[in-house]
């Protein structure tokens, strides 16, 4: 009689249990990427932990991204608030592990190492360093988001790695293929795994918003091909430093573009595949107006994906560097040793101080200026309402002329 009765207690408590656990279902609302949807809309600079749904402060965060060896940082290249939050992580680990902590970088390839090591060292200016690094032919942005991040690194000795792979290196996978690669470049080409299912769905949806309608299978492979050398090469970079000399006991912060580690499945899987060691992700999400994420963001169909996109979302706003920077308005050709006005927009400082097409430009505040990157540099360091004297010759004639800088609206010259 009592294992009857025990029995049938089971019984109902277990018919309890699932009829609460079929009451619950009903009632939740989370998702694989959002298992804790949060409560209330989620507010600037708010962080949320995705495994537990908690709120977290930024020393909970840094606590806890204390016990990861590599942290991967996912960014949206023109939102000046992904990059603050890149420093403050770095900034934070560094004041808990001083000496203890190193940067990689996808801004940099593999033959700028050098560079990066001699700007650390402090054996570089700026100027030096941009020249050198060739940072606007290979990178593009804007250097002005990433100084302080770069700074902080120089005036600390922390060690910044160059994650990509070389141009030519580069080219060649993209046009040939990983079995065709020249001779030469063969021995850079890092171990390529097995490409993971989820990632190559995402990717071909990534894929459909870069190409607008999809493009065929040829080209999906081959923007497939340059994904994948990406992301080995880092994770290569990655490993070689952390298991040298100079990375012992040292923990890495990575900084990259978002789908770069969103999910988890591209550099760190390619890390942890060659090195398993304890990973996070920080993911900046943007909360901006639709005015503001208007032609930045693309449109992409993406598959339904059984993952965390990151294990903290750290909600910030939108500010370009465009909001801060001034231009001079004009375009400009390196020719034979000389810097030539290609043209001057309508209604630009430049136009409003008398800069015109065919101009040669000498010098900016008494500096000469002979690349580009010389003008980028000495403007970059201008704000609203700043005056320069640009020197130029005309005809033959040089000429010095007082110029007031000021923010274009959706400027197409610098």
């Amino acid at each position: 009689m009592r294992f009857r009765t025990w029995i049938c207690a089971a019984a109902v408590s277990g018919l309890l249990l699932l009829a609460g656990c079929a009451a619950n279902r009903a009632a939740m609302t989370g998702s694989a990427e959002m298992p804790y949807p949060p409560s209330v809309p989620p507010k600037v600079e708010e962080i949320f932990h995705l495994p537990t749904g908690l709120r977290l402060s930024i020393d909970g965060m840094i606590q806890m991204l204390s016990g990861a060896r590599l942290v991967s940082v996912g960014e949206t290249h023109d939102n000046l608030n992904d990059q603050r939050v890149e420093l403050t992580v770095v900034r934070e680990l560094h004041r808990r592990f001083p000496g203890k902590v190193a940067v990689g970088m996808e801004m940099f390839r593999e033959p700028q190492q050098e560079v990066l090591d001699r700007w650390v060292a402090g054996e570089l200016t700026e100027l030096e360093f941009l020249k050198s690094s060739k940072w606007y032919e290979t990178w593009g942005y804007d250097f002005g988001a990433y100084r302080d991040l770069l700074l902080f690194a120089k005036e600390n000795r922390i060690d910044v790695i160059a994650l990509n792979p070389s141009k030519e290196l580069q080219e060649a996978v993209r046009r040939t293929g990983l079995d065709n690669v020249p001779e030469d470049l063969r021995r850079k080409l890092p171990e390529i795994g097995e490409t993971d299912p989820w990632q190559r769905a995402v990717l071909r949806g990534v894929f459909g918003g870069h190409a607008g309608h999809g493009g065929g299978d040829e080209s999906f492979d081959s923007f497939l091909r340059v994904q994948l050398l990406w992301e080995e090469t880092m994770a290569q970079k990655v490993v070689d430093y952390l298991a040298s000399p100079r990375g012992e006991g040292k923990r890495m912060v990575t900084i990259t573009g978002g789908w770069h580690v969103k999910y988890g499945f591209g550099l760190p899987k390619k890390v942890v595949r060659r090195l398993p060691m304890a990973y996070a992700i920080v993911l900046p999400e943007e909360i901006s107006t639709p005015e503001q994420k208007e032609g930045r963001l693309m449109e992409v169909d993406l598959p339904e994906v059984p993952l965390l996109p990151a294990h903290f979302l750290w909600y910030v706003p939108f500010n370009s560097i465009e909001e801060k920077r001034v231009r001079m308005g004009i375009r400009m050709e390196e020719k034979e040793g000389r810097l030539l006005i290609e043209s001057v927009a309508p209604g630009s400082p430049a136009e409003k101080a008398g800069i015109a097409k065919g101009d040669e430009l000498l010098a900016l505040d008494g500096q000469p200026v002979k690349e580009t990157v010389d003008v980028f540099f000495r403007v970059g360091e201008k704000r609203e309402g700043d005056t320069a004297q640009v020197t130029v010759r005309r005809s033959g004639e040089e000429k010095t002329l007082p110029l007031t800088f000021f923010r274009m609206p959706k400027p197409k010259a610098h």
